[in-house]
């Protein structure tokens, strides 16, 4: 039986007949923002609109929009303790049970599904409502001394307001205090768009799109660009943008089918009640725009056309990845407060297996980083491949940094470390003169030991070094991999594929017993 069929009949069997009729979706994507201003030109030409005014843009003239905020955005900041799918009553009464001696409520999450779409609306439990994110911090360390691991939700509940005036040369050519739609006859490029914020290899560069904008206040204080496209087109620019655009085919297919099921799990979730589905950096997922390997990248993903994975339960599987794993991937429930997916926990990521190899024990996960197994994600031929063990050099400046975020004084022992199934570290202990605290799951862990930007990854050894006093002034972590390690790996997804693996393959690799689906 052919491919095609195979994955048609697959669609009918989980979403009912009407699946295989499903239109692509529409999607807003956040593209950039800005404090004060920005130019952008477009090349062929194109309008602009504001409420009932619209007018021409001619084709290479550079525009200028301009803005002056009035009022601030008003949000509220909830500390979150776990949630469940919308309608599980089940899952919902356990984890209020749980934590039955805390004032708890539910949050609803999410819009209704598009017709033949799945449902992706959660309910949040939560114990505790913010005016400011400060006091639900506080809130949220109280939980963490109690070794419960919680997340703050920010609530949207009005975007900030200002002025925009769109400018050509010294000519005023309108202003308001509604968004704008910009509309090109071909392309928009906006200067100054600032990527990875907060990140090493931050910077800002000019970036070019294809689709409506809209130019209004976000809810960041700041002015904001909202690209209007289609899902399968926004993947051609997140493909390449995700991966080398150069990996073997086999590699772009299995990240195409992934991405567009990270999308399509989280539409309608993610961003909740800010105007747009998705941002353009790697909290959702990153997209440059329209890149000069658009057409190669169109050609060689083709196949995958409205592929994606679904789980156990007919729901679309949200097909995380990283950038390389270190040679096991994580279980998801370790690594982020959420319920156990069974089709994303650890996966060794070893050519040939390797037994009696526990990466939870620490002389396991000792040797594993200093003498790994050979490895997909090892494979000097794949990009991403240099990420496979790094070092990182912790300076006495580094360690005062350390030690004002942790709150505990001078830092004797960095301890007790808790390591899941790929040996990345979800928990320890940060004990200093004047008391200990323990930093729970993988991302705080690496954000406190990162410096200017993130550690790797938590898969680490440590060797600290100590004054006379006993206090830690300096060290060295060996470590293994590049981000979260759940899901697909794409350094190895690249190694396989260079193997002569197919993207379905692949993604079977890192996605044990899911399915692949034909929706649309």
């Amino acid at each position: 039986m052919k491919l095609k069929n195979v994955l048609n009949m697959a669609a009918a069997f989980i979403f009912g007949t009407a699946a295989v009729f499903a239109t692509v979706p529409d999607v807003k994507v956040k593209i950039a923002e800005y404090d004060k201003g920005f130019e952008f030109r477009m090349s062929d030409g194109g309008t602009w609109e504001c409420g009932s005014d619209k007018g021409i843009i001619e084709p290479g003239k550079v525009y200028k929009f301009q803005g002056d905020m009035i009022a601030k955005a008003l949000k509220e900041y909830h500390v979150v303790l776990g949630s469940a799918a919308y309608g599980d009553e089940k899952a919902l009464y356990e984890l209020e049970t749980q934590f039955s001696s805390y004032r708890t409520y539910r949050l609803k999450i999410g819009v209704p599904p598009l017709p033949d779409y799945p449902d992706n609306r959660v309910v949040y439990v939560a114990a505790g409502s913010y005016d400011t994110e400060e006091e639900a911090l506080v809130e949220q360390e109280r939980f963490s001394r109690l070794n419960i691991s919680t997340w703050i939700h920010t609530d949207n509940i009005r975007s900030a307001k200002g002025r925009l005036v769109l400018s050509e040369g010294d000519k005023v050519l309108c202003e308001g205090f509604t968004l704008f739609q910009l509309t090109s006859n071909k392309y928009t490029t906006l200067r100054g768009v600032e990527y990875a914020k907060g990140f090493s290899w931050s910077g800002i560069e000019d970036r070019t799109y294809s689709d409506r904008i809209w130019v209004r206040w976000g809810f960041t204080d700041r002015i904001e660009c909202v690209e209007l496209t289609n899902l399968e087109k926004l993947l051609v620019g997140i493909v390449p943008s995700e991966i080398s655009a150069s990996s073997a085919v086999g590699a772009l297919q299995a990240q195409a089918v992934a991405a567009r099921g990270e999308m399509l799990s989280k539409k309608g979730v993610r961003h909740f009640k800010e105007g747009f589905d998705f941002c353009s950096e790697q909290h959702c997922q990153v997209y440059k725009g329209i890149l000069s390997s658009y057409e190669d990248i169109s050609g060689k993903i083709r196949p995958t056309f409205g592929i994606v994975l679904k789980n156990s339960k007919g729901r679309l599987l949200d097909a995380v990845y990283s950038a390389n794993c270190g040679g096991h991937t994580a279980s998801n429930h370790n690594i982020w407060t959420s319920n156990p997916d069974e089709h994303l926990q650890g996966v060794s990521d070893f050519m040939t297996p390797v037994k009696g190899l526990d990466l939870t024990k620490e002389t396991d996960a000792r040797k594993f980083i200093e003498t790994p197994p050979a490895a997909w994600c090892g494979n000097k031929k794949a990009e991403g491949s240099d990420k496979f063990r790094w070092k990182k050099t912790l300076t006495q400046n580094d360690l005062k940094v350390i030690e004002k975020a942790v709150g505990v004084g001078k830092i004797r022992t960095i301890d007790s470390f808790k390591r899941e199934i790929s040996g990345r570290i979800i928990s320890m202990r940060v004990a200093g003169e004047s008391g200990e605290k323990m930093i729970l799951k993988e991302l705080p862990i690496r954000k406190l030991l990162g410096g200017a930007s993130a550690l790797r990854s938590s898969c680490f050894i440590a060797q600290w070094r100590k004054d006379s006093g006993g206090f830690i002034i300096g060290g060295t972590l060996t470590g293994a991999g590049w981000g979260h390690g759940v899901g697909m790996c794409q350094t190895g997804a690249q190694a396989q594929a260079l193997a002569g693996r197919e993207y379905l393959q692949i993604l079977q690799h890192y996605f044990p017993k899911s399915i692949s689906v034909k929706l649309y």
